[in-house]
């Protein structure tokens, strides 16, 4: 059984992330502040260019009011 790339399980992810996001009408800046993290690194975690980390994911998740599966299950 194959698995995903690690790469391509982070652009999910962020695909993910960002899609609950803009549906939630939440601009990236007001994500980064309410995390503690920049717009740009909010950016980043979208594109799939940085890893996040289980702990802030779990942060992620709290402030868009979706379980941590939510970015793992298929859409």
């Amino acid at each position: 059984m194959l698995r995903p790339s690690r790469q391509s399980v982070d652009r999910r992810i962020g695909l993910r992330l960002r899609q609950r996001r803009t549906d939630l009408d939440i601009s990236a800046k007001l994500l980064g502040e309410a995390i503690g993290v920049t717009q740009q690194q909010i950016t980043k975690y979208e594109r799939g260019t940085n890893r996040i980390s289980a702990s802030r994911l779990d942060e992620i998740a709290n402030q868009l009011q979706v379980p941590l599966s939510y970015f793992f299950d298929q859409p």
